[in-house]
């Protein structure tokens, strides 16, 4: 299942993360870390004010992806040498609801989203300028509620550019 995507707004939302570098190969690690992330919150007595989530910094799919695996939180923390805070940055962007039970169900809904958006003339709030294009808000929420099928429901989410009018799409 993959509805139709979507264009609106999300306010900033401070969160903490654990960043890291993999290949597409190694997606598996994020389970894991997000216990990681859990279990930091929970010795810190702070609670989660959202999903879990994957942020993609860097996308450059022949070599590593920088990656964050993360939750996003309230309380105001400090972060260490494994964990730190950021925010997701407040702005437009396209989203796009589906589950999925492999990489290829994953692969698909980027490519809907991306087709979506590119038909209607949108672009992705990034920094080209150097090697790496270097996304400012892509992300993966892993939301707690099920398909009508009982397969877990994602949220995918790309902020675009801001010379748009989100109510016209």
């Amino acid at each position: 299942m993959i509805e139709q995507p979507s264009l609106g707004h999300r306010d900033a939302q401070r969160y903490v993360a654990i960043a890291t570098a993999i290949t597409m190969d190694e997606f598996d690690v994020v389970e894991s870390l997000t216990g990681e992330v859990f279990a930091w919150l929970e010795r810190k007595g702070a609670a989660p004010s959202g999903p879990a989530f994957t942020r993609i910094v860097t996308s450059d799919m022949s070599a590593k992806l920088d990656i964050e695996v993360g939750v996003a939180v309230d309380a105001s923390l400090t972060g260490d040498d494994r964990f730190i805070v950021g925010a997701i940055p407040p702005g437009s962007y396209v989203t796009v609801f589906y589950s999925a039970e492999n990489q290829e169900e994953h692969i698909q809904a980027n490519v809907v989203l991306q087709a979506w958006a590119a038909n209607e003339g949108l672009e992705w709030q990034m920094d080209r300028s150097g090697d790496v294009e270097k996304w400012d808000g892509r992300f993966e929420f892993f939301r707690a509620d099920k398909s009508s099928d009982g397969r877990q429901v994602f949220e995918l989410t790309y902020q675009v550019t801001e010379n748009i009018d989100p109510t016209s799409h």
